[in-house]
């Protein structure tokens, strides 16, 4: 007998992300069980990387829908965390994946490229350890968008330069995610360039994570920068 599962609102993932930095437990796992529910490729018996796992709140529900999961992580502290819902999780850097071409059905990418210096680099690194026809799901927190900064929101509008500068200022240098050591500027334009322009990339959907329903707001290019909470985007992998 399948396990029912109830899917939070748009509404509700906004106000548990309220508290998402002393619970988190309740925004992620609302957040993978809505993403699951509206989930656009197969996911029963694919074998999927999960990249950047983190806890590996997606990779549970991931599984509860079917699929082969692996897991994978840089952050020490979050593959501990992972294991423990998971078993053994891999641990790599996504820029620079050690594994063959074409080893996944599908790749899952959930807020990774803001913690990277090269974005291109893990896209590639995707495309490359995906079989052709498979698909990977890439969501990612624009640089000025309301969270983008993480911990020196909302300094980081003043710019990646000025802001972090202010914030140390005024409140000191935040304990994660530092500015160009933990978080890096992510740009929806630059990003959707790459995508559009390399060669086995069929781009399926570009939206806003939290609230699909604006996907337009996707399409304007001064305004997805800011309006887009989260940006995610579905690609199929050509041959």
């Amino acid at each position: 007998m399948s396990e029912t599962v109830e899917i939070p609102s748009a509404v509700e993932i906004l106000r548990r992300f309220r508290t998402e930095k002393t619970d988190p437990e309740p925004f992620y796992v609302g957040l993978a069980d809505r993403t699951m529910a509206s989930f656009r490729f197969e996911l029963r018996d694919r074998r999927v990387l999960d990249l950047g796992c983190g806890p590996g709140w997606y990779s549970v529900a991931m599984r509860r829908a079917g699929a082969r999961v692996v897991g994978l992580d840089f952050d020490t502290e979050d593959i501990r965390a992972a294991q423990e819902r998971l078993g053994p999780v891999l641990r790599g850097d996504a820029m620079r994946l050690g594994m063959p071409d074409d080893a996944f059905d599908g790749v899952f990418c959930s807020n990774l490229l803001e913690h990277v210096p090269d974005q291109a680099a893990v896209i590639d690194e995707i495309v490359r350890i995906t079989r052709p026809g498979g698909w990977a799901y890439i969501s990612w927190t624009p640089w000025f968008s309301p969270w983008g900064g993480h911990e020196i929101v909302p300094f980081h509008l003043l710019g990646t330069e000025v802001g972090p500068r202010v914030h140390e200022r005024l409140r000191g240098r935040p304990r994660k995610n530092v500015p160009g050591e933990g978080l890096f500027p992510t740009k929806v334009g630059e990003i959707l360039r790459h995508v559009e322009r390399h060669p086995a990339i069929e781009l399926v959907a570009v939206e806003p994570r939290y609230y699909p329903q604006l996907s337009i707001l996707a399409r304007i290019p001064a305004v997805r920068e800011f309006a887009l909470w989260n940006c995610a985007i579905s690609v199929r992998i050509r041959a």
